[in-house]
């Protein structure tokens, strides 16, 4: 194999041209990928709160008389069972145009470590309204 004499001749060499497209093009590829990747898994994390709050609910829906430890301990059994951290869980009353009405709030904090980036913490959160009685006016 003869060497480039000229520079002419370097310029016209196309043999490395394709290993650098590749290099350029899969780096954003693979960028965007592990990005939706993160969404992906971000979303998850909210739906699973969300879901988690809900099921909450329907509980307190069913059984008037359920704590708030109880309350917690149902949110944060499912959340455990999805691989999250626990929830921190407010379980309140109050009389809602003239009906008892529990709220249920839950968030909890997680980071996230990108590779090339640094560490970032979301906070998510939830909460329901469940219709307990309905208070008679007088």
């Amino acid at each position: 194999m003869r060497g480039c004499r000229t520079l002419d001749e370097l310029l016209r060499q196309e043999s490395g041209a394709t290993a650098i497209e590749f290099a350029i093009v899969s780096s954003v590829f693979f960028t965007f990928v592990i990005g939706i990747a993160y969404v992906g898994i971000i979303l998850f994390n909210n739906m699973s709160l969300d879901y988690a709050v809900e099921t909450a609910a329907r509980t307190v829906a069913l059984n008037n008389s359920a704590t708030e430890s109880q309350i917690a301990n149902n949110v944060n059994a499912y959340l455990t069972s999805a691989g999250l951290p626990a929830a921190t869980v407010e379980y309140t009353t109050s009389t809602i145009d003239n009906v008892l009405t529990g709220h249920i709030v839950a968030d909890y904090s997680q980071a996230y470590t990108l590779p090339f980036v640094s560490t970032f913490h979301l906070q998510f959160s939830a909460d329901a309204y469940v219709p307990l009685q309905s208070v008679i006016q007088s």
